[in-house]
């Protein structure tokens, strides 16, 4: 036999060993998962809590963010025009506005835009007008949106000392937008961002803690009911991986096993309560990232499992393995 295929047949015989030991590993791992079936089901109980905790603050923030940029959409400077501008005098007003630091858009609605809106919106109280066959002068607005409505006193201190601005706009009709009820609106979403934030940090590394504790528990408790057999293959000149792969094996189902539970009960809460908020706030973006990328969310589950599964199981083979094979 030539040299080139006795190496290959070395080579040949290493794959097939290590694929062979690695079967084994495997199913000595999926046995220890099934040996011990109540502090299986705990473990994955509490690490199902955990991973749901953690999707559940990420939709939350994720939610409030979209309300906070909704609401940040809505705010604009609403300027009330006289009735009787031209739409040059509205464009040159525009114009102006538009030019100013701190101002990203400016929308124009003339004077008969407004009066088919205000026809549309209050039909009962409008249609009595109608009857008595007045037609009434309705202001044209500009809508001024600002990139950071703290400082929208710079644009209005403009406004009230442009020449022009003062000759149009119509002083007796009141901004219809509260800018500063909006802004709190703006705050309290971001302060309930921020805590609920905190509170799922807090909440998730607790359950992390307890999900490690019992899975390094658990891998402990199984050390040393094997330590009879660990000693034996030791004795044998069995390598550590060997060993020590099954219990890896164990803790990473757990992991990974709690993260598919927690995903199929997070789609389904999400897909359950995320409509019934669309009526009172923005959820589209968020509704729709869980829709379509549900594959990504369970691959970040399944990988923050995994991770803490394995970190346990390595923690207690390294505190625990050498003792028991004393």
């Amino acid at each position: 036999m030539s040299r080139a295929a006795k190496k290959e047949r070395l080579v040949d015989t290493q794959s097939r060993h290590t694929i062979l030991t690695l079967s084994r590993v495997a199913r000595y791992g999926l046995r220890n998962f099934t040996r011990n079936a109540w502090l299986t089901i705990a473990a994955t109980a509490v690490m199902v809590i955990t991973l749901l905790i953690i999707f559940v603050t990420v939709v939350a923030s994720s939610v409030l963010g979209e309300a906070i940029t909704g609401q940040k959409q809505k705010i604009d400077l609403s300027l009330y025009i006289k009735a009787n501008a031209s739409e040059d005098v509205l464009r040159t007003l525009a114009g102006k506005l538009r030019i100013q630091p701190n101002v990203t858009e400016v929308g124009i609605s003339t004077s008969e835009n407004e009066y088919k809106k205000a026809s549309k919106d209050n039909v009962e109280g409008w249609s009595l007008v109608v009857d008595e066959g007045i037609k009434p002068a309705i202001p044209a607005v500009i809508h001024v949106k600002l990139a950071d409505m703290s400082k929208r006193k710079a644009i209005e201190k403009f406004i009230s000392g442009d020449p022009q601005f003062k000759q149009w706009v119509d002083s007796s009709v009141a901004n219809s937008q509260d800018v500063e009820a909006r802004q709190q609106t703006i705050n309290k979403l971001s302060s309930l961002m921020d805590i609920a934030g905190r509170v799922g940090i807090v909440a998730g590394s607790f359950f992390v803690v307890i999900s490690v504790l019992i899975i390094f528990n658990t891998i402990r408790m199984t050390i040393f009911s094997r330590r009879d057999e660990i000693s034996m293959m030791k004795s044998i000149g069995a390598d550590s991986y060997f060993i020590r792969g099954p219990f890896l094996i164990e803790a990473e189902l757990y992991g990974v096993i709690a993260a598919i539970i927690a995903m199929v009960v997070g789609y389904l809460l999400s897909t359950k309560l995320l409509p019934g908020l669309g009526g009172y706030i923005e959820v589209k973006q968020t509704k729709s990232f869980i829709l379509h990328w549900w594959w990504l969310i369970l691959l970040g589950m399944v990988t923050t499992g995994f991770v803490i599964g394995d970190l346990s199981a390595r923690l207690a083979l390294r505190k625990y393995l050498k003792k028991a094979s004393r």
